[in-house]
């Protein structure tokens, strides 16, 4: 009964704080103006694309390429999305609403309410994602065979990289207690590092030796890979970076990787969580 207590405690917590994520995220507007928005966005970002390779890059760009480029794209979304959605927590309860001295003495269990504001983040990139893949269908000559048996693979992966991301996130989040408002450039330069290194629009196997040694322990680079391959239905993509390294090998490096993250983002946060308590400077702004 304690466990179970528990685990519905938790699950409360996290399905509240999702929906103050959402409402602050969408500016308490109306759910279906909100809606026509975050589809219209992805559409957007969608016709850059079909520039760059219907005009910019001209015969030079290879379906192969495109399908690299665009899947890697659209799955950064969601890299994207909940990196800087759970890190900027800190600065919006801190600094903007100068709630968090609240949050904090409340009984909720605060690891767990930076994963559900995450959750608002993550909505949004899936809407996006999902858009994206059904114009690049329709627009673009996008391959996408994947089979039946793919899909539980595909499952697990998309699984162990979100909660990968969102492990990260609250790294990213338990470093900004400690830092000043300018810190909110953290988690997008963090997010442009990854998308250099992890092969969003090139191979990594088009970076010097020495960085492409760092870009195959990122696990953003297992799960794009992973997701590439199971998408285009291939047993490789384009980046001979991963050629001989087996489907099922990297999504025990993704899950492994993960598992890292996970123990280690439970203890960091509590450490730089009673660092800032001991500090005095949880609730601090910084006024600028």
């Amino acid at each position: 009964m304690a466990v179970a207590e528990t685990l519905k405690r938790s699950a409360k917590v996290v399905r509240s704080a999702a929906w103050l994520g959402w409402q602050l995220e969408s500016n308490w507007a109306d759910p279906a103006i909100f809606a026509i928005i975050t589809v219209i966005r992805p559409l957007a970002s969608l016709l850059i694309i079909i520039f760059m390779f219907r005009f910019a890059l001209g015969a030079s760009a290879s379906p192969d390429l495109l399908n690299f480029f665009f899947i890697g794209n659209t799955v950064y979304l969601f890299v994207y999305n909940v990196l800087f959605g759970i890190s900027q927590v800190i600065f919006e309860d801190r600094e903007h609403y100068e709630v968090i001295k609240y949050i904090y003495i409340s009984p909720v269990n605060w690891y767990l309410y930076f994963i559900g504001r995450g959750f608002a983040r993550f909505i949004i990139a899936g809407v996006s994602c999902a858009v994206s893949i059904v114009a690049g269908l329709v627009f673009l000559p996008l391959k996408f065979n994947m089979t039946a048996a793919a899909v539980p693979v595909f499952a697990v992966s998309f699984l162990l990289g979100i909660v990968s991301i969102f492990f990260m996130g609250i790294i990213m989040c338990a470093l900004t207690l400690v830092m000043a408002r300018h810190g909110n450039m953290m988690s997008e330069s963090i997010s442009g590092i990854f998308f250099i290194l992890c092969g969003i629009i090139y191979p990594i196997s088009a970076l010097p030796a020495w960085l492409q040694k760092i870009s195959t322990a990122i696990p953003i680079s297992y799960w794009l890979e992973i997701s590439r391959r199971l998408i285009l239905g291939t047993q490789q993509t384009i980046d001979a970076a991963w050629h001989g390294v087996s489907t099922a090998d990297l999504v025990y490096r993704l899950g492994f990787s993960t598992a890292v993250l996970f123990a280690f983002s439970v203890v960091f946060f509590y450490y730089m969580s009673m660092l800032a308590r001991a500090k005095g400077i949880i609730d601090r702004t910084t006024s600028y």
